[in-house]
């Protein structure tokens, strides 16, 4: 049975709002005037020195992010820096500055900040081989796959979803004032209504279009803070990887299987690297499987039933010169002798 979540679009207070755009005005400004006005809007009531408080809390919490603290940014800056950008400058002048000299896109870094770091509306995790359905009642639809964990997150702008580990397919309903948009660690993906599969093993992100037209960027410490222009754009058939050390996401390329074809119960693979087919396996099995790393670059297409540990085992001993072995109750992938 489906789990339903509502992600509609909480009202932010005029109180509120009004305390985020003085903290944003004066990000980009250094004029006094404003300084005093902010102040006497402050002095009118509590609530609006509070919610102040709040705001540039929440802003200065940037600093503190392990995507701050980072050192990648650093190159980031340095080329934003040559386009003599507003928010370049802001990278220069440092991190906790009483008033940064200028931030561009500075509400949608506003907004992004506090929807990612507020507490999940939903959360959902798969044990070892179970499927589960999540309906929103945007009318979209997750498919979590075995061994993975989602998070959801209420936004005024944007339904937002995390990908925390393991594997998804989606299926976002149309709407254009409320982008869809996933987190699976340093990429990021924004659709307005289409299907698609994400799958995430460790730092390692893959995207696959079934239908619509779907925008893929790495989320670096500035893209993090503005949008920016996507790293590729996939439509129906095609698919792109972020690798772990890769500083955007590959150029769409056609998919090497259908998008969601894993929730038939069987999982595709051409010319796909064992590591690969091996970390897909492990979600579907509750047998510890280890990969020695002299074949783990080997390369296989095949196509087996998920679970069906003895079928993939035997088609990898067909297909590759390895040998499987079973220790501790486990599978243990060597080379073969003489291979």
């Amino acid at each position: 049975m489906s789990d339903i979540i509502s992600l509609d679009a909480h009202r932010e207070s005029s109180v509120e709002a009004a305390a985020r755009d003085w903290v944003l005005r004066l990000m980009e400004s250094t004029d006094e005037g404003l300084t005093a006005a902010c102040a006497a809007w402050r002095d009118v009531d509590p609530s609006h020195d509070e919610a102040f408080w709040r705001a540039w809390t929440a802003w200065n919490a940037v600093g503190a992010t392990e995507a701050a603290q980072a050192s990648d940014w650093r190159a980031e800056a340095e080329a934003l820096r040559a386009r003599r950008s507003p928010l370049a400058r802001f990278m220069a002048s440092g991190w906790r500055v009483a008033v940064p000299a200028g931030l561009a896109a500075s509400v949608a870094a506003y907004v992004a900040i506090g929807s990612m770091t507020a507490a999940p509306a939903l959360t959902v995790a798969t044990r070892v081989a179970e499927t589960k359905v999540v309906a929103l009642n945007d009318g979209s639809k997750i498919t979590v796959g075995g061994k993975s964990s989602i998070e959801a997150f209420t936004d005024p702008k944007a339904r937002r979803v995390r990908l925390e580990e393991g594997q998804a397919f989606f299926e976002v309903a149309h709407d254009p004032a409320h982008p869809f948009v996933v987190v699976a660690g340093d990429a990021e993906i924004t659709v307005l209504g289409t299907k698609f599969d994400v799958k995430r093993i460790g730092n390692d992100v893959k995207v696959n279009v079934l239908e619509g037209r779907v925008e893929v960027r790495r989320r670096g410490v500035l893209t993090f803070l503005s949008a920016g222009s996507p790293d590729a754009v996939l439509t129906a058939g095609q698919a792109s990887e972020l690798a772990p050390s890769a500083d955007a996401f590959a150029k769409a390329a056609p998919a090497v299987a259908s998008a969601g074809e894993w929730r038939t119960g069987r999982l595709y693979y051409a010319d796909a690297p064992l590591s690969d087919i091996v970390a897909d396996a492990r979600r579907y099995s509750s047998a510890p499987i280890e990969l020695s790393e002299e074949v783990s670059g080997l390369s296989l297409t095949v196509s087996y039933r998920a679970g069906d540990m003895k079928g993939l085992s035997d088609s990898i001993e067909a297909a590759l010169p390895v040998r499987v072995e079973r220790r501790n109750d486990g599978l243990v992938i060597v080379p073969a002798p003489g291979g």
